[in-house]
């Protein structure tokens, strides 16, 4: 009898545990293993009856000094023919200085899987899930960003949202000199602001579109004081939860080894993203709102747009949004 394929997924939250649904209805002859990435470590324990999920899943800390040897050892015993990584940060806000967690997470990984090949393990195929905020934003050319669009290279953080997204430029290139390095494959998924499922636990019922998962665009409509730029309405994109959740499924399915942007079916201006979202946010000249922008934004991404080609994904994956705007904001 073969031996079962594994596949362990590295998260933080609830997406780790909805991928492992959608795979486990799909084909149940796998063996699935979640890993949280978390502050403390030891063992968690996740509500989750007749899924095919275990009850307790084994937690690590990237602060903490043993968790490559902790992961490599694990990665060891389960010798996966994927690894799925959806645990760096959301948003420019969430973690806590995002930043900070992602070098730490993705120092882990590189160093555990590196220690797994000289300890003679076979190198499993990785797949990152990132954010299409990689691209920066467009105030001319391109109108849209596909795959092959160079990210910029900035070496001064103006704002705590280009610093989370020069981090999550990092942590990209990291991983794939890594595969690339060890002969692996190696796949990124880079999403739209993602809308929709299930409230996050301890969000507050009162926080609009909280979502089972925060985003760039819904930390903006958090903030204290949401704003917009005075004669500019940049168009947004976004994709519901649930699409988000299919979309990682078939990338482990197919073993995606490409660049592929994740976006939703429409886009949307962001005045109209405020509207939905039932937020008065005041238009203020530039250089006010440069200077008062909420930490989830900053006055470029306020005045131009950052849209990435979705197309791509549905040639390889076979991915099509199936969830409208509507449905994204709670329609």
């Amino acid at each position: 009898m073969a031996a079962r394929e594994t596949i362990v997924i590295l998260g933080s939250g609830a997406l780790a545990h909805d991928v492992v649904r959608t795979l486990v209805a799909e084909a149940a002859d796998r063996r699935i293993v979640v890993v949280e990435i978390k502050k403390g470590t030891g063992t968690d324990f996740f509500p989750v009856k007749n899924q095919g999920l275990p009850a307790a899943v084994p937690c690590l800390d990237p602060s903490s000094p043993a968790c490559a040897r902790e992961l490599c050892d694990l990665l060891l015993e389960l010798r996966p023919a994927v690894l799925a990584l959806t645990c760096l940060s959301e948003s420019p806000v969430t973690p806590a200085e995002p930043w900070v967690s992602d070098i730490a997470i993705t120092t882990s990984v590189t160093s555990a899987l590196t220690r797994l090949v000289e300890l003679g393990g076979q190198p499993p195929h990785v797949l990152l899930l990132s954010s299409t905020a990689v691209y920066g934003v467009a105030p001319a050319s391109p109108l849209v960003f596909d795959e092959q669009s160079a990210l910029p290279r900035e070496t001064v953080f103006a704002s705590a949202c280009a610093r989370w997204a020069q981090e999550l430029r990092n942590c990209e290139r990291r991983i794939v000199a890594w595969a690339v390095g060890a002969e692996a494959g190696v796949g990124v998924l880079r999403t739209a602001s993602v809308f929709g499922g299930a409230q996050r636990a301890g969000a507050s019922a009162r926080a609009p579109l909280a979502g089972a998962m925060d985003s760039p665009l819904a930390a903006m409509l958090r903030a204290r004081l949401p704003i917009r730029v005075l004669g500019y309405d940049p168009p947004c994109q976004v994709v519901h939860y649930e699409d988000l959740v299919r979309a990682v499924a078939l990338a482990i399915d197919q073993r995606c080894g490409e660049v592929l942007n994740i976006v939703g079916r429409s886009v949307i201006p962001l005045s109209r993203l405020f509207a939905m979202a039932g937020i008065v946010a005041p238009a203020v000249p530039g250089p006010i709102a440069d200077r008062i922008a909420p930490s989830a934004t900053d006055g470029a991404h306020l005045r131009w747009r950052t849209l990435a080609d979705g197309r791509r994904a549905t040639a390889l994956l076979g991915f099509q949004p199936q969830k409208t705007l509507e449905e994204c904001f709670g329609g």
